[in-house]
Order: C-alpha cells, then structure tokens, then sequence
C-alpha cells in the first residue's frame, strides 16, 4: 500500500509542477482580450506574437515599459493609436501579471 501512496504522490506533484510552469503566462492574454487582434503566428491587421518577438528580440524589459506607457512601439507604429485603451490596462497589471504577460508573448518563437 506504501508504495501505490508514493506512486499518486509522485503523480500529482508531477502533474502540479508541469501545470505550475506556464500557468500564470496565458490568463493575463486571454483576459485582456489580446488574442482577438493579437494571433500567435498570422498578424494581417495586427502583429502576431512571432512578430513581436522578432521585433523586441526577447528584451523583456523594453515590452514591459511599452505596456507601462514608458516608452513608444517600435512596429506597426501607424497603428500605435489603436492600442492606447489597451494600454491603459495594461499599465495597471501588477508586476507579477506584467512579467507573465511578457514572458507568454515573448515565448513565441518561429519554428
């Protein structure tokens, strides 16, 4: 019986740990809503996040004073307008919220 124990307690730690590692990345960008102008690898209208990973080229800290309203876009600057109420939002994320955002767009690389 001990060790079926140690089996489901490796189990579900195993399961915790896997969840844990992007689990705070993705609601911030679905809650936001940045997925309907935002896509992961099309950006017609918008930039994709493959997109916006190329142009910020994983530097976190300059998306981060984007989104804190402390620095201008660098793409899609005749666009920069629209994404002003966005903006708006974005800067009263907590640093936590902020930082997760920032990882899960920056995740996207192409392949």
């Amino acid at each position: 019986m001990t060790r079926y124990h140690g089996m489901i307690l490796s189990a579900i730690l195993f399961f915790c740990a896997f969840n844990a590692a992007g689990a705070d990345e993705k609601p911030v960008y679905k809650a936001l809503n940045c997925g309907i102008c935002h896509k992961a690898d099309t950006g017609k209208t918008y930039p994709s996040l493959i997109e916006i990973t190329k142009a910020y080229n994983g530097d976190k800290d300059m998306l981060i004073k984007y989104f804190q309203g402390k620095s201008e876009p660098i793409m899609n600057i005749e666009k920069a307008k629209s994404m002003e109420k966005y903006l708006e939002k974005t800067k009263a994320l907590s640093e936590d919220e902020l930082n997760s955002l920032v990882e899960f767009i920056l995740s996207h690389e192409e392949e």
